[in-house]
């Protein structure tokens, strides 16, 4: 966050210790979880500079000249700019080190926003949630509050200047700010408790959601001539009751509850409480806020505020480190750039009024005097250590050998009529590597940027008009055995197998592949937030089951999702609901000869998260979750007379755990969906299996 670089002319300690209060708390409910409304912060944040920034305004338009814009936006730069394109070329160099290639790519753009001050659309745009438990975190995705404050403040000026003009006298001009102050404020809360309801994760980054706060701070400046006027007494009460508020806030307010709207409210009040109590005097009596520790750290916070989260992020790629190291590392990296970048360009003529050759030079003179020096040493300082760190990261990512044949290292004896014991020996090797293969192909970083958009049947599963079914049928068209595979995502990903059982079949079996993305083959529509995908679920279910019917094939096999949901009315669907809502959905393919359940994939890991150059395999490997072993156990418990089940352990998991690789493929490219390298490679066994079952 910012910090207000235009601070009144009495420097004020209970802001600065607000400010304290607010970056501790965003930084712990980062580091360590707790307190769980420490995100909160950021709206104190809003507050303060809200206050400051249209006070200043509203003191330069008293002053002669009135408002300088161009001012105005030259300091704005030499406040924030230089410290932010410090951390955003520090958490470029990081990413590319430590991040694997997709991810780092994600990140490049995702700091160029920040950079544009346009993150939070950029978060809104790829569908970022806030308080989401899981997934990849950008380390940069802290700039949204900036991105906020600074489209604002696009406006503000601006919007203050036109009343000044339109408005001569003092009073008049003080009752059109506090109006339309007043407007936005209420406008935008409207709108945030709107939007919270409505998309929360839109909400949260929205500066149409959070302009409220900011005209909130603003409304108390345009209010600080009465507020001096508070008697002592009711100054101290308010200062306790805000920071009261302010902390109780943090610790009770959690990601369930609705936020900003209305939630904020309370921390944005506390916020207010604490401010107004110091308008009249110093307050002394807070202690919490105006102690040296307290105001230090509220100097530094946008320091440290920029630096937290890159810092937090890249530690999560490294071996485990206690919070406490974090924690120190943030702060020398964030004192560093304080004393070094940030307060050595606040203080400089750069983009200054332009004055006389004479005083340009004595400006810049006194400068150099200050902090040339400290400029010089700091600007080599960092070159050095990131020259270190990029050397020590460099070292860390080894060249990294093949896993060791599955062959004859007896971990399963070896037989070739069934393909599933190279698949399990290949699974067993991968769990038992410490390091990435370097052989793997298609590469992780391949795959991460490719996701299914090397799927033949891609177009198959799409969104939109029903697709043909000739084009998405593999194998002879004169083929005597017909087969489907059908289902939402899960089959799609499946369908590389299918097609490679096809066109192996020597003319004898032709397989359509057909289903919906986010459309799981259930009676009852399973709800999805896609684009467009409970729209086109029924047609799509409808089709193909005309299809299978006219068809009448011999086979039809049926893959979906392993999770819970909710029905599109918003009740709760169980593992029984759903199962039994798949027997039923499938009950329509009555012309088919038989049907056949295949089961997901287990959940794997985050493998836009887990994988990158330092980290191990292990790291990607994971359990199989108790939900697909509830949907495997209910799917097989409820089964009709001749059709059947076939699990994907055998080429999925060994031993219960499942690793990202086997061999030298990847097995998926996020957590749920196979690469279609891995998927290809896969057919002979899942043509085992349904041999074995007399379906071939």
């Amino acid at each position: 966050m910012t910090t207000g670089e235009n601070v009144p002319k009495r420097l004020r300690g209970d802001i600065q210790g607000l400010r304290a209060v607010a970056v501790v708390a965003v930084i712990a409910n980062h580091l360590v979880g707790w307190p769980t409304g420490g995100f909160v912060g950021v709206d104190v944040f809003f507050v303060v500079s809200g206050f400051l920034i249209t006070g200043l305004l509203l003191r330069a338009a008293d002053a002669p000249g009135g408002i300088s814009l161009a001012g105005f936006y030259a300091r704005r730069i030499r406040r924030i700019v230089p410290t932010a394109l410090l951390v955003l070329a520090a958490t470029l160099v990081g990413a590319h080190f430590l991040f694997n290639s997709a991810r780092a790519t994600s990140t490049a753009w995702d700091a160029l926003n920040a950079l544009l001050f346009t993150a939070n659309w950029r978060f809104v745009a790829v569908g970022t949630d806030y308080f989401a438990a899981g997934g990849s975190v950008s380390p940069v995705q802290h700039f949204w509050s900036l991105a906020v404050e600074e489209q604002f403040y696009l406006v503000w000026p601006w919007l203050l200047v036109l009343l000044f003009a339109l408005f001569a006298s003092t009073r008049a001009r003080t009752g059109a700010v506090v109006t339309v102050i007043v407007a936005v404020v209420a406008a935008s809360f409207v709108f945030s408790l709107h939007q919270t309801a409505e998309t929360p994760t839109v909400a949260y980054f929205s500066t149409f959601t959070r302009a409220w706060e900011l005209g909130a701070g603003a409304l108390l400046a345009a209010a600080a001539p009465l507020l001096s006027r508070l008697p002592a007494v009711l100054r101290f009460l308010l200062g306790w009751v805000g920071l009261a508020v302010i902390v109780g806030s943090a610790l009770f307010i959690d990601s369930s509850m609705p936020f900003p709207g209305p939630w904020a409210a309370a921390p944005v009040a506390g916020a207010l409480l604490v401010i107004a109590a110091g308008v009249g005097g110093t307050q002394r009596h807070l202690f919490p806020l105006v102690n040296p520790v307290s105001r230090f750290i509220g100097a530094i916070s946008y320091s440290l505020y920029l630096w937290h989260l890159p810092v937090i992020v890249f530690a999560q790629q490294l071996p485990p480190q206690h919070p406490a190291v974090i924690a120190g590392l943030i702060f020398v990296l964030s004192v560093l750039s304080y004393l070094l970048v940030e307060q050595p360009f606040h203080q400089s003529p750069w983009l200054a009024a332009r004055g006389t050759r004479e005083s340009r030079r004595e400006a810049w003179q006194a400068w150099r005097d200050r902090f040339g020096a400290q400029f010089i040493l700091g600007t080599t300082a960092l070159v050095v250590i990131a020259t270190a760190v990029g050397i020590v990261a460099e070292s860390s990512i080894r060249d990294v050998p093949p896993p060791p044949a599955a062959a004859g290292d007896g971990l399963l004896p070896a037989a070739e009529t069934n393909p599933e014991t190279q698949l399990q020996a290949d699974l067993a090797s991968a769990l038992q590597a410490s390091s990435w293969p370097k052989n793997l192909s298609p590469s992780l970083d391949s795959v991460l940027r490719t996701t299914s958009n090397d799927n033949p049947a891609r177009k198959c599963f799409d969104i939109g008009d029903s697709p043909d079914f000739d084009s998405c049928t593999w194998g002879d068209r004169n083929a005597p055995h017909h087969m489907y595979l059908v289902g939402d995502s899960t089959a799609m990903a499946y369908a590389p197998a299918f097609k490679a059982i096809a066109d192996a079949s020597g003319g004898q079996w032709r397989i359509t592949t057909v289903g919906l993305y986010g459309c799981r083959f259930t009676d009852v529509d399973v709800a999805n937030d896609g684009t467009g995908v409970m729209s086109a679920c029924p047609a799509r279910k409808q089709a193909v089951t005309e299809h299978i019917v006219a068809d009448a094939p011999q086979l039809v096999v049926v893959s979906n999702a392993y999770a819970l949901g909710r029905s599109t009315a918003g009740a709760p669907l169980s593992t029984a609901d759903l199962v039994a809502s798949t027997l039923a959905e499938t009950a329509g393919y009555a012309s088919a000869g038989r049907i056949t359940y295949l089961a997901p994939p287990p959940l794997g890991a985050d493998l836009g998260r887990c994988y990158s150059p330092v980290s191990s395999p292990n790291s990607c490997a994971v359990t199989i979750d108790p939900a697909w072993n509830d949907f495997a156990a209910a799917t097989q418990a409820t089964l009709g007379a001749g059709d059947h089940f076939v699990s994907s352990l055998a080429f999925s998991c060994y031993q219960g755990a499942c690793p990202a690789f086997a061999g030298t493929i990847p097995t998926k490219y996020d957590d749920a969906h196979l690469t279609t390298a891995y998927a290809t490679h896969i057919a002979p066994a899942l043509q085992f299996e349904l041999a074995a079952l007399g379906l071939l």
